[in-house]
């Protein structure tokens, strides 16, 4: 009875499971169609609830809002209803047999993780030299994440991630000094002399003393593209020194023309006269044609550094088309007081340093003077030509003051001032006679107010204030013999006077380098006034008086990346006859293939807002005047400079090879007709070439090789008819080799100099069969340097022209109406003795 019942109970369980498994699998296990046209999802809901017995909770507010068209077929309840929820953006949650729909809940986002920034620690410094604590400007200063370059008052500050930073310090002349530096302080790193030979240096706040490496300096020549760069340490010994230094250097260097010997007015890269911008202390000294002799305008004992820029440049350096020469002056000696006295056979120069407020300023002093030539020895060439053979007679006067505040600011107060005069008389007695006398005078002043304000954070901040005049005055008388004696001498005369003077403002702004960048921002405001006056039968140009004063904006990035640099830089420039700015880009880079070899170039737009119009006589005489730019009849100058070299640079050699090829727009002149009008002649000028330098050094003596492969053509359009083709200019001289050696006997020093030109036209008129004399000139100068208890002494001999060779100056060539030429004699056979002395 017991198994029977067992038997039911078993057979009863089954059929309820049957049933139940039925029903799931009819709700499960059919396909659910799904065919509403606009119905509210409340209304579908209880649809299926009544055909399928699903079990759904929903809020009435949200099912009845939202209205559903679908047509579709779905394989379970389970994705029928989690389309619709998805319809009405609801959330389908199933709890136990139950479908709820609900809003969804707001995702909360993930916390984001910042992403902490490295932090940088800031550097300053300001590098100076040993003795004298003069600031040492443009020393490349090198450390792990870059390298950065102080800037012309010695300051340098960057960025980096290194709690402390060993950094290398370079400087053209001395050691090369490495030490560690620490952040938020401003360090002040002193650099040796390499002269000095001591065995080490001072650095103050540091705990020890820094790794020192005897290294040679050598010129900066290849470093940059058309960039040369040297101070009074690695060039003290050249023929001609103790006058001028500037430009008997620099004529030694290929790319700067030294034949033609103008002193007054550098050719560089075919550059014409007043292209140029030379720069002393901020001040811009308009060059002077009318010294003879080998004097420049600033004092030798002044000097510090020398950069010049042939072309290719970026936007911190000058306001011209060509190129520039920018001079920092020494900033003195705050430790003792310097005397120095130098007398030649030419000239006195004496100069005076004496430190000030407890070591904290200095005032320097300096000044030349010419006197009667104690011995006649220079000697008249023997030449087919006929010359002139001026007098002259020279004066300058040097200023300057120098101050550090606690706080690392620096104030300089500079000022110069030159007056000369050159006076040359010729008689001619081929053909009729002819006597020609010219008298020239001129004055050069100018001075600078200069504050640098160094910040906490890193960075510098300059204000510089500067104002330069140039009075320069011509008058000259030609005396005709009339081949009648029954009638009068024809008697010439033209008397001329063209001022021009600049005031500019300006405050420049230097970032720390940081992220592989260092910015530099700059404003400046700039007045320019030119006069003419003359007097005589030919005037080209009427006595005006002429203002223009412009806004000038800069900004410049400097770059860097492993062994690439690059430096991009755009210069913008307001004036007031025009509403557009003159916008001028200009980049440059470099690429060091090794640590020895790189590869460099540079490119820019130019533009020059005072210039030297060339004004042309009946016979092809040349005189240049001061203008400043109108934008109608005195356009504005506009080239472009496009440059690229090879260096390879090490210990022993330096060697450089540079190519070169710029354009200028607005090359204009008047040109004065036979019926004695003036008409008005514009044109464009382009200057291609090929400079060569290779140095060797042996132990301590050096040898040096510079040509140059060149050609400048102008074209001119008369009244601005059809331009004429392309001829070259008077100053295209197409080869020049020059060859130096500096012989280091210590105290015994000789320097033997030799140049070689294949000439130039020297003419802007074209004559048929006209001769081009090649230029060869032979330079010695020898020293012996002594002390005498406590003077440090110096003395020697310069002899220029060593074999009396005949050579011509550039644009001082006279022609006369006869059809001959006159030319000026360059530097003839000059011996010059000197001794210097100082305390």
């Amino acid at each position: 009875m017991r198994v029977f019942r067992v038997k039911c109970f078993v057979t009863h369980f089954l059929q309820v499971m049957s049933i139940s498994l039925f029903i799931t699998f009819g709700v499960y296990g059919q396909t659910i169609r799904l065919n509403y046209a606009k119905q509210p999802l409340n209304e579908i809901l209880l649809d299926l609830n009544q055909r399928y017995q699903i079990q759904i909770s929903v809020n009435a507010n949200l099912s009845s809002n939202c209205l559903i068209s679908i047509k579709q077929q779905f394989a379970s309840v389970d994705k029928a209803l989690e389309a619709l929820a998805k319809k009405c953006d609801l959330e389908l949650v199933k709890i136990s047999n139950v479908y709820a729909f609900r809003q969804p809940e707001p995702v909360t986002p993930a916390p984001v993780v910042k992403k902490e920034r490295p932090v940088r620690y800031g550097y300053r410094g300001l590098v100076v030299e040993s003795n004298s604590q003069e600031p040492l400007p443009y020393t490349l200063v090198k450390f792990a994440d870059g390298h950065v370059v102080s800037d012309e008052n010695g300051y340098f500050s960057f960025k980096s991630t290194r709690k402390s930073v060993t950094v290398q310090f370079r400087h053209l002349g001395y050691q090369v000094t490495s030490t560690v530096l620490l952040p938020k302080q401003m360090s002040k790193v002193a650099l040796l002399s390499q002269p000095q030979l001591l065995e080490e240096v001072v650095i103050t706040s540091k705990p020890k003393l820094p790794e020192v490496e005897q290294e040679i300096p050598h010129t900066r020549v290849g470093q940059e593209a058309g960039h040369i760069a040297f101070n009074d340490i690695a060039n003290n010994l050249v023929p001609g020194n103790s006058d001028n230094l500037i430009f008997n250097n620099l004529r030694l260097y290929p790319g700067v023309m030294a034949a033609g010997e103008s002193i007054t007015d550098y050719v560089i890269w075919g550059s014409y006269a007043g292209q140029n911008h030379v720069i002393y202390d901020g001040i811009t000294l308009f060059n002077s044609w009318g010294i003879n002799d080998d004097i420049g305008r600033v004092n030798p004992y002044m000097v510090k550094n020398v950069n010049l820029y042939k072309g290719g440049y970026n936007v911190p350096y000058g306001e011209r088309v060509g190129g520039v020469i920018m001079i920092d002056g020494r900033s003195g000696d705050r430790q003792k007081p310097e005397l120095g006295i130098s007398l030649s056979n030419q000239l006195a120069n004496g100069y005076l340093n004496v430190p000030m407020f407890n070591n904290q300023a200095s005032l320097q002093l300096a000044g030349r003077k010419t006197y009667y030539e104690l011995l006649d020895l220079s000697t008249t060439p023997q030449a087919k030509n006929e010359f002139i053979l001026p007098t002259y007679d020279y004066t300058d006067f040097n200023l300057k003051f120098t101050a550090s505040f606690s706080n690392r600011d620096v104030l300089e107060i500079s000022a110069i001032g030159s007056q000369d005069s050159y006076n040359g008389a010729f008689k001619s007695e081929f053909g009729r006679e002819v006597i020609e006398d010219v008298q020239v005078s001129s004055r050069q002043i100018g001075s600078s107010l200069k504050y640098v304000k160094s910040w906490r954070n890193g960075g510098t901040t300059d204000l510089l204030l500067s104002q330069s005049e140039y009075q320069p005055a011509l008058q000259t008388n030609y005396n005709i013999k009339s081949l009648n004696p029954n009638r009068p001498d024809t008697v010439r005369s033209f008397n001329w006077a063209n001022t021009v003077s600049e005031q500019t403002g300006r405050l420049t702004h230097r970032f720390p380098a940081v992220n592989h960048h260092q910015l530099q921002l700059s404003v400046g405001w700039v007045n320019q006034t030119t006069s003419v006056q003359s007097q005589g039968n030919q005037r080209a140009l009427d006595d005006i008086k002429s203002q223009q004063a412009r806004w000038s904006m800069y900004a410049m990035d400097q770059m860097q990346w492993g062994a690439f640099s690059l430096n991009v830089g755009l210069k913008a420039d307001f004036t007031q006859f025009q509403a557009t700015p003159f916008l001028q880009p200009r980049i440059n880079g470099r690429f060091n293939i090794t640590p020895q070899w790189n590869i460099n170039f540079g490119w820019g737009i130019y533009n020059q807002f005072v210039s030297k119009y060339s004004v042309i006589d009946e016979v092809g005489n040349q005189r240049d005047v001061w203008q400043t730019s109108n934008g109608r009849v005195f356009p504005v100058l506009q080239a472009v400079h496009q440059v690229v070299g090879v260096a390879y640079l090490a210990k022993s050699w330096e060697v450089s090879l540079e190519g070169h090829y710029n354009t200028f727009d607005g090359a204009n002149r008047y040109f004065i007709g036979r019926n004695g009008l003036p008409f008005f002649a514009g044109g464009d000028v382009r200057s291609l070439g090929v400079d060569v330098f290779v140095k060797r050094r042996i132990q301590k003596h050096e040898f040096w090789v510079a040509y140059s492969l060149s050609k400048v053509e102008e074209r001119f359009a008369i009244n601005q008819r059809r331009l004429l083709p392309y001829k070259e200019s008077p100053q295209s001289q197409r080869h020049e080799l020059k060859v130096a050696a500096v012989l280091n006997f210590t105290p015994f020093y000789l320097t033997l100099t030799n140049v070689n030109g294949s000439g130039f036209i020297n003419n802007t008129v074209e004559k048929a069969n006209q001769e081009i004399v090649p230029y060869w000139r032979t330079d010695l100068a020898a020293q012996y340097r002594f002390r005498l208890h406590k003077l440090r002494c110096q003395a020697g001999f310069s002899i220029l022209n060593v074999f009396n060779r005949s050579n011509v100056r550039l644009n001082q060539s006279v022609n006369v109406p006869d059809g001959s030429t006159i030319n000026t004699i360059g530097i003839p056979f000059t011996p010059t003795f000197y001794l210097n002395v100082g305390i």
